[in-house]
């Protein structure tokens, strides 16, 4: 087993070229371009799915790895989750056998894994020595193909091979992309799961009402338990906008109107508990947080608010669901919200996590 610390953005194919311009200021360990093919295995009724779970096997030239990837902590963009490995000769579909031998199962289903999707891409990686740590990018781009349906891949992954955490968001916050990039929480296996599965908006007012109620049941208040419900509520609200094309709001101004009210109930909390990221501080790692941090966050808090009420503004006036909602995911693929979700990442680690091999 390995445990995997690593940060995920998803970008547009033109930041290749950016990046890797980007990376040559730096002590590079290690280059190198190769095709690889994946596929995944499950149950006939998902078993895997539904443990958070993913088994495939990947193939790199002639060699196959079979590969269970546990469910482990998302944050944000901020991915940390135990992977267990075994060398396979050939590609075949796994055995129960094979499982049981990467991770103690007390029971598996009676029937044959099948594959389910396929996700092959190109990887460049590059093995960087920043500070003290070593960090792994790889820039990712192919396609995601489940029967008749395929999504694109195009993202950036900054692996923390050695070293600190926080050299890990420090060496991220140095990418010089301006636009049209997002952290995404959202795994491969994930995406290949809902590619051929319908919609299913979140009712995020029955969501939001679960966590206020949640909040005033408390009897003791935990300000970190608090701000990580929150990060999780920010994360799964901004993917699945930014998952759905603007077509699919432009007949339904009640559907844009909820979902621009949601974004307004997130900041609108943010606002009226300015005091919950010092208290955050106070109660875990003040310390290990630079200062400037608090002051960011209160800032861009108050920026997406005003956004918010602008844009409800316009909807308001104009009826216009698609351009609405264009206006409102174009405000989470900016540089300002890249910023935040790492200051908000950084928040949500405990201390100086490390990792060394």
């Amino acid at each position: 087993m390995i445990n995997e610390i690593e940060l995920k953005l998803a970008v547009s194919p033109e930041t290749f070229h950016l990046l890797e311009k980007h990376l040559q200021q730096f002590n590079l360990l290690e280059r190198k371009s190769i095709c690889l093919g994946n596929t995944y295995y499950d149950y006939p009724d998902h078993f895997l799915a539904k443990q958070k779970m993913g088994l495939r096997i990947r193939q790199e030239n002639q060699t196959f790895t079979l590969t269970l990837k546990t469910n482990g902590k998302v944050l944000g963009g901020l991915h940390e989750r135990p992977e267990y490995n075994l060398s396979l000769e050939e590609k075949e579909t796994p055995t129960n056998e094979q499982l049981r031998n990467l991770y103690h199962f007390e029971q598996l289903p009676n029937a044959p894994l099948n594959a389910i999707f396929s996700t092959d891409f190109n990887r460049t990686f590059w093995l960087v020595e920043f500070r003290d740590s070593k960090i792994e990018v790889a820039f990712d781009q192919g396609e995601i193909v489940s029967g008749e349906h395929s999504q694109p891949i195009c993202e950036i992954e900054f692996e923390l091979k050695e070293g600190k955490v926080s050299d890990l968001f420090y060496f991220v916050e140095e990418l010089p992309v301006l636009t049209d990039i997002y952290f995404s929480s959202a795994s491969k296996a994930k995406r290949g799961y809902q590619l051929s599965s319908p919609v299913v908006l979140t009712d995020w007012l029955d969501k939001w009402r679960d966590f206020l109620n949640k909040d005033r049941e408390e009897s003791a208040v935990d300000f970190n338990a608090k701000f990580h419900r929150i990060l999780k509520i920010e994360q799964a609200l901004v993917e699945e906008t930014l998952s759905l094309p603007p077509s699919f709001f432009s007949q339904d101004f009640m559907k844009t109107v909820e979902r621009v009210g949601a974004f307004f109930n997130l900041y609108h909390y943010y606002d009226e508990n300015k005091t919950l990221f010092e208290q955050v501080l106070e109660q875990r790692h003040k310390d290990s947080i630079e200062d400037g941090i608090l002051q960011q966050l209160l800032e861009s808090n108050q920026r997406f608010l005003d956004d918010i009420q602008a844009l409800i503004r316009f909807h308001s006036e104009t009826k216009d669901n698609e351009k609405t909602i264009e206006k409102l995911t174009a405000l989470f693929k900016t540089r300002l919200y890249f910023e935040r979700m790492i200051q908000l990442m950084r928040l949500s680690v405990s201390g100086e996590s490390s990792l060394y091999h």
